[in-house]
């Protein structure tokens, strides 16, 4: 089988990386393709088997790049021929899905971030009158998927994780850790969780907050300056990171809103005590808020602190939250995403 995805790059973020991970799984067994309009170098590996395409607009005739994107994609699916087209993020599904208006092929889109953010109203009028054109649509929650209202056509498949489950909670240091890039940390709360740790930094002088996701000093975000909190680590980027999240007590996500975050799913797997705020998107769907992690209020500053507090001061229940999460995340074991995924692909091209 013939497989052409579309997605805007492949560095680093969620979506590329959950993308990353089939093309890597589906170029095993099919001809796999990837069309991308920024072609900056993979961030993470990818099998020399998936063909990389440059889709980029180039033409030095003026006005070139105002040439409808759909357009150029759409040339990319004849000359590929594909038995079946995935396609990642709204924008990008909106563009494939015109493309594919003129080459009739199968197509799956897959939405990657809460429904209610990350498109603009363009972009959501579009989304309702295009993806009924599409064979399937793939949610990341089981709330936007029954919410969208094609219950025939949408389905949802959570996000993997690839790293062996570690549910060694000894030798754990007193250590806090979030993660995100650099253009997610407003999505991600870094504000909030620096706000919520300076109303109880003081009082816990031996414990850390380490913020994995700092590139450079100029990449300090404006909203988080003007706090002055101790014990906070930036931490750069490390393909490590179920080494680090290994020696960490409690993992936490303050977001605003979310999809369904790879970085919980992995600190879950690696045993860290979690907590995730109850904001729109996949965290509400991941944490049984007591049973395997705790859930703060969106934005409220003051209960994320006291869920912080409340963990600090419990061994106790930072253990049973910690067995809890691997017992949770092998729900997102890697052979059930793939295997939901060969089963999609294998429905929609007997279609």
């Amino acid at each position: 089988m013939k497989i052409l995805f579309f997605i805007h790059g492949l560095y680093g973020g969620g979506a590329e990386r959950v993308a990353s991970i089939l093309l890597n799984h589906f170029c095993e067994n099919h001809e796999t393709y990837v069309a991308v309009t920024n072609f900056k170098a993979p961030f993470y590996p990818i099998d020399n088997r998936v063909q990389i395409i440059d889709d980029r607009i180039k033409c030095k005739m003026k006005g070139a790049s105002r040439i409808p994107r759909f357009v150029k994609m759409a040339h990319t699916i004849k000359k590929i021929q594909p038995d079946i087209i995935i396609s990642f993020l709204v924008t990008g599904n909106n563009r494939a899905l015109t493309a594919n208006l003129f080459c009739k092929k199968k197509i799956i889109v897959s939405e990657r971030i809460a429904l209610s953010h990350e498109s603009s109203l363009i972009q959501r009028i579009l989304r309702k009158i295009l993806y009924p054109t599409a064979d399937k649509i793939v949610f990341v929650t089981a709330e936007d998927c029954v919410s969208f209202g094609l219950p025939q056509k949408s389905l949802t498949i959570y996000n993997p994780t690839l790293l062996d489950f570690y549910p060694d909670y000894d030798n754990r240091q007193k250590s806090i850790i979030t993660i995100g890039p650099k253009k997610r940390w407003h999505q991600k709360g870094f504000d909030l969780l620096i706000k919520a740790w300076s109303k109880i930094s003081q009082q816990n002088p031996d414990w850390n907050l380490d913020i994995l996701g700092r590139i450079t000093d100029t990449d300090f975000p404006e909203d988080c300056i003007n706090e002055k909190v101790s014990n906070v680590s930036w931490l750069d980027w490390s393909a490590n990171v179920s080494e680090i999240l290994r020696t960490k007590s409690i993992f936490i996500l303050a977001s605003r809103y979310e999809g369904c975050p790879n970085s919980l799913i992995e600190a879950m797997s690696q045993g860290c005590a979690c907590i995730g705020t109850n904001c729109d998107g996949g965290i509400k769907e991941i944490i049984t808020d007591g049973v395997d992690g705790l859930i703060a209020k969106s934005e409220n500053v003051d209960d994320i602190a006291e869920k912080l507090q409340t963990l600090i001061n419990d061994d106790n229940l930072r253990c049973k939250l910690s067995a809890g999460a691997i017992e949770k995340s092998k729900q997102f074991d890697k052979n059930v995403f793939f295997a939901k995924w060969d089963k999609l692909i294998e429905e929609v091209a007997k279609k």
